[in-house]
């Protein structure tokens, strides 16, 4: 442990918590943000927007939003007849100060490959050695699964980590979200690699 500490690397002993590609020093940082983030939950009440790269099981988080609303009534339909809407929130988090009626408002993710254009709501090419872009807070709305697939949208795969691959037992592709493409097809962000991650290295 004292050899790991002094390479920055975080020790094996600490793996257990979560997996993460951070060195020691960006990963106690990124552990402090996570236990803020449900210590507030636990003393005021459930955030009116998620941080989902503080959960260890994204996927978790996301089914649950699903069996809420097939729950919500008699009339709701069962959770294997749903799939999300992705709306992108033109809010700051702080200007964010209710909960969304179904579903959840969800900030954390990071844009690699490309860059969101805020002012015209779609993919775009980002800067120079521009590696890694924040994504606005989006809506993930529960809905009826669509009869016909959506056109001039990209299903961008979202990552646990940047390896994109599986790590032993962790596997790091969580879901796609849906993002309009803007002045490029979808094959121009299938072919750049671009991706939403949850954390960097």
């Amino acid at each position: 442990m004292l050899i790991s500490i002094n390479q920055n690397i975080v020790p094996k002993a600490f793996s257990f918590a979560y997996f993460s590609q951070k060195p020691l020093a960006g990963w106690f940082e990124d552990l402090k943000m996570r236990y803020e983030f449900f210590t507030t939950w636990s003393i005021k009440g459930i955030p009116y927007v998620q941080w989902i790269s503080a959960y260890t099981y994204p996927t978790g988080f996301t089914t649950a939003l699903l069996q809420k609303f097939a729950r919500k009534d008699d009339k709701s339909p069962s959770i294997d007849k749903l799939e999300f809407d992705f709306i992108i929130i033109p809010r700051m988090e702080n200007e964010i100060q209710e909960h969304a009626k179904d579903g959840s408002y969800i900030k954390g993710l990071i844009l690699e490959g490309g860059k969101w254009n805020y002012d015209k709501q779609h993919l775009m090419e980002p800067e120079v050695m521009e590696l890694f872009c924040m994504m606005p807070v989006l809506h993930f709305k529960p809905i009826l699964k669509r009869t016909k697939a959506l056109t001039g949208v990209y299903q961008c795969p979202t990552y646990y980590f940047p390896l994109r691959g599986a790590q032993g037992s962790k596997e790091s592709f969580m879901f796609s979200i849906d993002l309009k493409t803007g002045d490029q097809p979808a094959e121009f962000w299938i072919k750049r690699g671009t991706a939403l991650l949850l954390s960097t290295a």
